[in-house]
């Protein structure tokens, strides 16, 4: 008796990439590409239509940190996830497995680690790591994580906007008191967290390094 198949949807904003992946995987002789999209809500149309085993989702989409947000609602939907990504910071990552990713494949690491990952997914419900993707998943498990509110007016704040008139910019506005405790919460999140920081700015740096300020529409997970 033949095995099926295990069937794969891929998500990427890169078509040569898409199509790439697509190729590659449908060579090996278990596995079947099923979706292969550009876009998020086409993505997500075609899944709920091809009911794939495997989702492998790209976390950074036309410039902004969405990724996670397709995994979350994949996840729902009983899909399983895998993380794919070029970017090796750890706030798209500690996203995408707090949305309920099963594991992370960087875009580094060889074909056959994807094929694998994928096939561990069906099989346990868990993917294995390269050793970089490992250093990469560690880093991400300490990153503080940060409220809607809180990155809100860090934006403002890293744009140049002083704190009296960041809350006026806010929908629904705050009072400049309250933008000062999303602040000093931001600032006490990353001081427990054992960074070396000493004021705002040294916050600002730190989450724009981090990748936060790439999250997209609807803040964090």
């Amino acid at each position: 008796m033949t095995e099926a198949l295990i069937r794969v949807a891929i998500l990427d904003d890169h078509e040569y990439i898409v199509h790439s992946l697509e190729r590659l995987l449908d060579e090996e002789p278990d596995l079947e590409v099923v979706v292969a999209s550009t876009d998020a809500e086409d993505f997500l149309d075609r899944v709920s239509r091809t009911r794939p085993n495997i989702a492998v989702v790209d976390l950074l989409l036309h410039g902004n940190l969405l990724g996670h947000r397709v995994v979350e609602e994949l996840t729902r939907a009983g899909v399983l996830c895998l993380a794919f990504t070029a970017d090796q910071r750890p706030v798209p990552v500690r996203l995408a497995m707090r949305a309920g990713a099963r594991g992370l494949v960087l875009k580094a690491d060889p074909i056959d680690q994807l094929a694998t990952a994928i096939r561990a997914v069906r099989e346990t419900g868990w993917a294995p790591s390269s050793a970089t993707a490992t250093t990469v998943l560690a880093n991400a498990a300490h990153v503080p994580n940060l409220s809607g509110q809180e990155l809100a007016c860090l934006r403002q704040a890293a744009r140049g906007v002083p704190v009296k008139s960041i809350g006026k910019n806010l929908d629904p506005p705050i009072s400049a008191s309250t933008v000062r405790t999303y602040l000093n919460r931001a600032h006490s999140r990353y001081a427990e967290a054992g960074y070396p920081i000493e004021n705002t700015v040294e916050v600002l740096l730190t989450v724009q390094r981090e990748g936060w300020f790439d999250v997209g529409p609807g803040g964090a997970t």
